[in-house]
Parts: C-alpha cells; sequence; structure tokens
C-alpha cells in the first residue's frame, strides 16, 4: 500500500464518519440551529416539539464527544452551546446540502418567487465564506 492509498483509505473513513453523525436524526437540525444563533437547550425543544428532551441531551452530549460543540454554564440553571472551529467547518457542507435539497423538493415549484425566498431564508442562516 503507498502512502497515497492510506492517506485517501484515512479520507474515506472520515467522510463516512462525518456522514454517520450527521445522518443520525436531529443532528443537522441541532447543527443547523446553532448556526442560526439557537443556543440554549429550551431553544432546540422550542424549535423542535418533537424532539423530547432525552434524545436531545443525547444528541448534544454525542456532538460535544466528536468535538462539533461545546457547552459552557452560564449559570446552574443555564447551559449555552456553540459550535466549535471543528463544527464551524461543516456550515459550507450543510449548506450545499441544504441547497441541493431545496432544489429538489421545488424542482416541480412553479413559482420562482418562492423558491428564491426560501434559498435566501436558507442564506441568512447559513452564509458561506
Amino acid at each position: 500500500m503507498t502512502q497515497d492509498d492510506y492517506y485517501f483509505n484515512e479520507v474515506y473513513q472520515t467522510i463516512d464518519d462525518i456522514f454517520s453523525y450527521l445522518r443520525k436524526k436531529w443532528n443537522i437540525k441541532i447543527i443547523k440551529g446553532l448556526f442560526c444563533d439557537c443556543k440554549y437547550f429550551k431553544d432546540f425543544l422550542e424549535q423542535h416539539p418533537t424532539l423530547s428532551s432525552k434524545v436531545l441531551s443525547e444528541r448534544l452530549k454525542e456532538l460535544e464527544e466528536k468535538g462539533i460543540i461545546e457547552k459552557k454554564v452560564v449559570s446552574p440553571t443555564q447551559t449555552e452551546y456553540y459550535l466549535t472551529e471543528k463544527g464551524r467547518r461543516l456550515n459550507k457542507i450543510i449548506f450545499e446540502l441544504f441547497d441541493f435539497a431545496l432544489d429538489e423538493v421545488m424542482k416541480d415549484e412553479k413559482d420562482s418567487k418562492l423558491k428564491e425566498e426560501s434559498k435566501k431564508f436558507l442564506r441568512t442562516c447559513m452564509i458561506t465564506t
């Protein structure tokens, strides 16, 4: 095995690992929420009424263990969540996934204004830099 093969194998494995935690239910919604200034536990629950506290706690802990988010205890009753540098680097990936999915969902949409408004809304939260 050449050095290039080794690195490509490592790269492919890393991509698989990234998609593994991104495809876990709620993780993309949580990460997107953090891009859109959602930072408190209650904010996530308010945005997603079908998300249970137990599952949210599990997902936040898993994302923290992966180095995607960090938590900051502000007071005994208040914790804030932030994206780490590693988490912020997912911005372009998630933006492109959303953009692609929006195109797919709206491919038969005749109202081009609605489509553009949807894309504009997406850009307001997830500005690619």
